[in-house]
């Protein structure tokens, strides 16, 4: 099923050039802020429940750690509600990601304290 994909960087700075699935999935968002989790929409991936890669490079000031390192996370969708027209992806710094598919968007989804490394 295609949807449509809103990315939620949970990073403190940018993430680049977002894959889902080896799908181009958007090329900026920008770091966390509480009540903005730098995320967008872009249309369009071909998803199915199970595991989903997803691929970004990191952003940040010159000289920051890890700057443009290629970060690979999987999420598995758990289900594919009929009429889903939303991929969410929660992307997180510790380099785990959640994905949830849905007929309206999702809220933004701080990173559970059991998720923290």
């Amino acid at each position: 099923m295609n949807l449509d994909v809103a990315v939620y960087n949970y990073w403190p700075r940018a993430i680049y050039d977002v894959a889902v699935n080896g799908q181009y999935a958007g090329g900026a968002f920008m770091a966390y802020e509480p009540g903005n989790a730098g995320g967008k929409i872009v249309c369009c991936v071909k998803v199915k429940p199970g595991p989903i890669s997803i691929e970004y490079s990191l952003g940040g000031p010159e000289g920051a750690p890890r700057l443009g390192e290629r970060i690979h996370a999987t999420a598995v969708l758990q289900e594919l509600p009929g009429g889903s027209k939303v991929l969410t992806l929660h992307v997180y710094p510790n380099a785990t990601a959640i994905a949830e598919a849905s007929k309206e968007y999702a809220d933004e989804r701080p990173e559970p304290e059991e998720k923290k490394q």
